[in-house]
C-alpha cells in the first residue's frame, strides 16, 4: 500500500482492527508484484478484446469489467482444478450466458411494464 493512500480515516480503521501497515516506496510499482502482475493480465485482456471487437475506446470500462468475469470463470495455475467463482459462491457456474464481447444485444422489456414517458 503506498501512503498517497493513507488518511485519517485509515489510521482509525488500523487501530481499530489492529492491523499493520507495510508501505511500499512511492511510484515503486514494481514492490507490489502479485498485483501489478494481475493488473497487467487484466489490461492485456482488455486491450485483446477491445481489439478483436472493433469498438471504440469509450468502452475499454466494459472490456475491463467482462475480461475480470471472464477471469473469474477460468481455473487458475494455484488451483488447477477449481473455478474461483464456484469456490466463491459455492456452486457450479454455468456459462451458457456468455457471448463474444462487442455482439449485439438487445433488452426485453415485457408490453405489460407499460413503459412510457409519464407512466400512466
Amino acid at each position: 500500500m503506498g501512503q498517497e493512500w493513507y488518511n485519517k480515516a485509515w489510521e482509525e480503521y488500523r487501530k481499530q482492527y489492529r492491523l499493520i501497515f507495510e508501505f511500499t516506496t512511492p511510484y515503486a510499482h514494481q514492490q507490489n508484484g502479485m498485483a501489478e502482475r494481475s493488473l497487467r493480465t487484466i489490461l492485456d485482456g482488455a486491450r485483446t478484446v477491445m481489439a478483436e471487437s472493433g469498438l471504440p475506446t469509450r468502452y475499454w470500462a466494459d472490456a475491463v469489467q467482462t475480461t475480470v468475469y471472464v477471469w473469474n470463470l477460468v481455473p487458475s495455475s494455484r488451483q488447477p482444478h477449481a473455478i474461483s467463482a464456484e469456490l466463491w459462491h459455492g456452486k457450479q457456474q454455468d456459462v451458457s450466458h456468455l457471448r463474444p464481447f462487442g455482439t449485439t444485444a438487445y433488452a426485453h422489456i415485457p408490453v405489460d411494464l407499460n413503459l412510457s414517458k409519464l407512466y400512466l
